[in-house]
This record gives structure tokens, sequence and C-alpha cells, in this order.
């Protein structure tokens, strides 16, 4: 009769540890979920190239596909290459569906401060746009800061 004891009372710390060792993965996934969700970036939408000439180095610009979800984020440098992203009659080769992007001015603004819009050959012309971050910004105070 003592060995039932002992053995139902092993079975109950079995049980425990088994149930303890499926819940502790799962608490700390979700303490992280919203430790992550503080830490969420604001992408600001930027329709100029202005507005692309007004990020800092360290500042990431993305071009994002909503036909072929194709995202593409380049980083802002001391170089003037992301204003390119956003200069009209740029063209490039979208890595996913294969169609040439172009730059094409909407017809609102003039210069520097012409909106643009990014024509797809494959996803037409309404599928892609443009966003920005401030470099560390995890709040929308910061990107508050950003004149567009």
């Amino acid at each position: 009769m003592n060995y039932n004891i002992l053995s139902k009372i092993g079975n109950a710390r079995l049980a425990f540890a088994l149930a303890f060792t499926v819940w502790l993965p799962g608490a700390v996934r979700a303490a992280e979920a919203d430790k992550g969700a503080n830490d969420m970036l604001e992408m600001q939408h930027i329709t100029t190239q202005a507005q692309a000439e007004a990020l800092k180095p360290g500042d990431s610009m993305s071009m994002t596909c909503t036909k072929c979800k194709d995202v593409m984020v380049q980083k802002v440098t001391t170089g003037n290459a992301h204003v390119k992203m956003m200069t009209v009659g740029e063209k490039t080769t979208c890595a996913v569906c294969g169609g040439t992007v172009e730059v094409v001015a909407t017809g609102n603004g003039e210069g520097k401060n012409a909106e643009v819009k990014h024509v797809c050959s494959k996803c037409g012309d309404d599928a892609m746009f443009c966003s920005a971050t401030k470099s560390g910004a995890g709040a929308a105070k910061d990107m508050g800061k950003m004149k567009m």
C-alpha cells in the first residue's frame, strides 16, 4: 500500500511537471509578444521625392507591392540611392513577379514636391506604395517630427 501512495504522488508530480513544461513556453511567448507590441515601428506613407530627400542616415524606406507581396527595404545612407525610389522615370525590376516598376508623376505638385506612384508592368499602377521610418523610432511621437 505504501508503494501505491508513492506511485500516485509520483504520477501527480509528473503530471504537474508536464503541465508546467507545456504552459511555460506559451507564457514566455505571450510576455515577449506584449513587449514586442511596444517595439513596433510606425511607417509613414511617402509620396514625393522631397520626402525621401528629407530622410536622414539610419532611417529606412520601403516599397511594398500589395499584389505580389514583395517588400523592398532600403536603409538610408549619406548617399542618395534611396531617393531613386521616388525619382520620376526611375525603373527597377520586381524580384517576385519580374515586372518592371517605373516611378511616374501623378500630376499633383511640381518638381521634387510632385506626387509619384509606382507602376508595375505585371501588378498594375495601384499595387505599390512607399513608406519610411525614422532610425530607432518605435513610437508614433518620433514619426510626428518627420516633415512629410
